[in-house]
């Protein structure tokens, strides 16, 4: 009898402990929000009532020298970078939580950091125009005065992320070691701008966003289907999408998107006034950044030119790759296992 209510008294401990175990993990990797106040703007005006999300994962170890921070991309959240943290690699981890503390940030317009949805004084079409550096000040301020770290061993972005990894690497370059921008780009290209403001006018012109005064969500079909057509290439679409699914694939397409409209143009017009460069040249401002890079683009990424990130790598000798995979902007999608394999090593040099 003593030896059963032994193993009873183990077998209630160990289920206690995992219990622990997972509760743990699930506040690790919870939304935060960090109120920071007032957030003043590279535009000279000032976001009220700052706020920026964020998650964490892993530990921080005794000196603080294991930090790698993710900021968010285009109409992503950091709730969708959580498959990219993990202490086991599944293919698709870019950093491996059981040696570096990740922090996930939540950019500007995303809905749960400040954004024209969710300002009480400053709502819709009253909320400022912000920029990548914006995003970036503000994510460092929750590093430097919430977390309080002292430096980061590397800052991880995709897309709209890497061009915020851009910024964290101009902005702070003694407080950044390593940097990993994938199809991101220090500076958009005409190109870019181009395919950013067709979005913006779909949206403008859709008669339901009402100048960005709507009182019900608008749907946004078209603006919708042209960011899908942007973000692949046509092969990977078609095989993707047999012909005989199309009229059922459109529907979804088309289908109204979890992002606020106005919290969708203030964050296309950010990507439209990205430049890091601010007038100088991409080989004079890279050769003064002492940070190490790592480049990773798309060769036929129709959202990012892959250039300017490509002449950027190499002004200072920065380590590339350069997927072929038809996914294009969607590198993850297809080239998950290159692109993780590339960024752990790196981090882990």
């Amino acid at each position: 009898m003593k030896i059963k209510e032994g193993w009873i008294r183990i077998f209630g401990l160990a289920m206690v402990w995992a219990l622990m175990v997972s509760a743990g993990w699930a506040q690790e990797r919870a939304q935060k929000i960090a109120e920071l106040g007032s957030c003043p703007l590279e535009s000279g005006k000032v976001v009220l009532d700052c706020q920026v999300g964020y998650r964490t994962f892993g530990a921080m170890n005794a000196d603080g020298s294991n930090v790698v921070v993710m900021p968010s991309w285009l109409n992503g959240r950091s709730e969708d970078l959580i498959p990219y943290f993990g202490g086991k690699n599944t293919g698709h981890r870019l950093v491996d939580t059981s040696r570096f503390f990740g922090v996930a940030f939540d950019a500007f317009g995303d809905g749960v950091s400040s954004s024209p949805s969710n300002s009480k004084r400053q709502h819709g079409t009253e909320f400022p125009v912000f920029t990548m550096e914006d995003m970036a000040r503000a994510q460092y301020r929750v590093l430097t005065e919430v977390l309080h770290v002292h430096h980061v061993h590397a800052a991880v972005g995709l897309s709209m992320g890497g061009e915020q990894v851009f910024a964290w690497a101009v902005l702070f370059p003694k407080f950044i070691d390593r940097a990993v921008p994938i199809v991101g780009t220090p500076q958009v290209t005409s190109f870019d701008l181009l395919s950013k403001q067709i979005v913006i006018d779909a949206i403008e012109a859709d008669p339901e966003y009402m100048h960005g005064r709507y009182v019900t969500e608008p749907q946004l079909k078209l603006a919708n289907a042209i960011g899908t057509l942007m973000v692949s290439a046509p092969q990977y679409r078609n095989a993707e999408v047999p012909r005989g699914r199309f009229a059922e694939w459109i529907k979804m397409v088309e289908s109204p998107q979890r992002q606020d409209a106005n919290d969708r143009v203030w964050q296309a017009k950010a990507i439209m006034h990205h430049d890091v460069l601010h007038g100088r040249t991409i080989d004079e401002v890279a050769r003064g950044v002492p940070v190490k890079f790592l480049v990773i683009v798309a060769a036929e990424d129709r959202m990012v030119t892959p250039q300017p990130a490509l002449e950027w790598a190499k002004a200072v000798g920065a380590e590339t790759y350069i997927s072929a995979g038809s996914c294009a902007h969607l590198i993850m999608n297809c080239d998950a296992e290159a692109v993780s394999l590339r960024v752990e090593r790196f981090l882990a040099q």
